[in-house]
């Protein structure tokens, strides 16, 4: 039987989503299988700044980072104001954060509106 096409595809870049895929180990597992087929990762980040800061910690981890998407999300001031930090390109850039986890913790007004429950 004959092919019907010699026509191959192949994936180039890949586009995971740390909050859609299990979080940041399973997300850069998923980069690390990338890697071994010398696939490129753009990580899909349509979060505010904690899925930023997230990002930004696999991105720094994996050696097949192509570029980071900046999402509108991640602009909006309601969102920015749910963490203590604002990361934000300049001139194209991020700083990585180098605090503590993911570099990144809720603001007061976004634990404030909360039920807070401490058993002692």
């Amino acid at each position: 039987m004959g092919r019907t096409s010699d026509i191959f595809y192949t994936l180039q870049v890949i586009q995971p989503d740390p909050g859609n895929t299990g979080g940041i180990t399973e997300g850069k597992k998923i980069c690390d299988m990338a890697h071994m087929y010398d696939i490129a990762v753009q990580l899909h980040v349509s979060g505010g700044p904690i899925a930023t800061a997230a990002a930004l910690q696999v991105e720094t981890a994996i050696p097949n980072f192509l570029i980071y998407e900046h999402h509108m999300a991640a602009l909006l001031q309601d969102n920015i104001d749910t963490c203590l930090y604002d990361y934000q390109p300049v001139n194209g850039y991020f700083d990585v954060p180098d605090r503590p986890r993911i570099g990144q913790e809720l603001s007061e007004k976004a634990i404030k509106p909360e039920i807070i429950t401490t058993i002692k």
